[in-house]
């Protein structure tokens, strides 16, 4: 795919945290997909990390803002973009063969993570366990088709993937200093972290 297709420009939102000291590096779609095959879902929630110091954290289910909450929003709005931009690169040519790396992929998250938290497939996404999992599976399956495209993964993608790789979940954009009714989102923003 990456022969034909111009990789897309990818804002950054996300501030430098994790991928300070884990970059995902130039791994290719198989041996991606075997590390997503090793993690450990969810096992992290609420426990100490060592990029503690770069995100704001949440310790319990409650705590979550919901994904109406404009910064939850505006990282929601963040992963469609980088879809978007990744599904328009390649054109429709080659959107079939992606959107199959993308189904594969998303299901085999799907299928793990949901095992680790009170997952339930008829919540909506107010549930904070069950929309964990399904950002876990979108998330993770954007990675996959960035590297199936043979792109070098965006900031973005890496550091969200770290969190996850690590057992959290990176819920959404962090509250920060300044913001308020009527606000503007100001980015580069931390990762809101489960």
């Amino acid at each position: 795919m990456s022969d034909a297709a111009t990789t897309p420009a990818f804002p950054v939102l996300t501030a430098a945290n994790t991928r300070q000291d884990q970059p995902l590096g130039t791994l290719g779609l198989a041996e991606f997909e075997c590390r997503v095959l090793t993690v450990s879902w969810f096992a992290k929630l609420g426990k100490p990390s060592r990029w503690d110091r770069g995100c704001v954290r949440i310790f319990h289910w409650d705590q979550w803002p919901g994904p109406e909450h404009p910064p939850v929003a505006a990282a929601a709005q963040a992963a469609q973009t980088i879809h978007d931009a990744v599904f328009a690169a390649v054109g429709p040519w080659a959107a079939g063969a992606l959107h199959g790396t993308f189904d594969r992929v998303h299901a085999l998250v799907l299928e793990r993570a949901r095992t680790a938290v009170p997952f339930a497939g008829d919540q909506d996404a107010w549930h904070a366990p069950t929309q964990c999992v399904w950002d876990a599976a979108y998330w993770t399956a954007l990675v996959a088709c960035v590297l199936a495209c043979g792109w070098a993964v965006p900031d973005d993608l890496v550091e969200v993937w770290n969190w996850y790789a690590d057992g959290h979940w990176p819920s959404g954009f962090a509250d920060e200093p300044g913001d308020g009714p009527g606000w503007q989102l100001v980015y580069p923003r931390r990762l809101l972290a489960y």
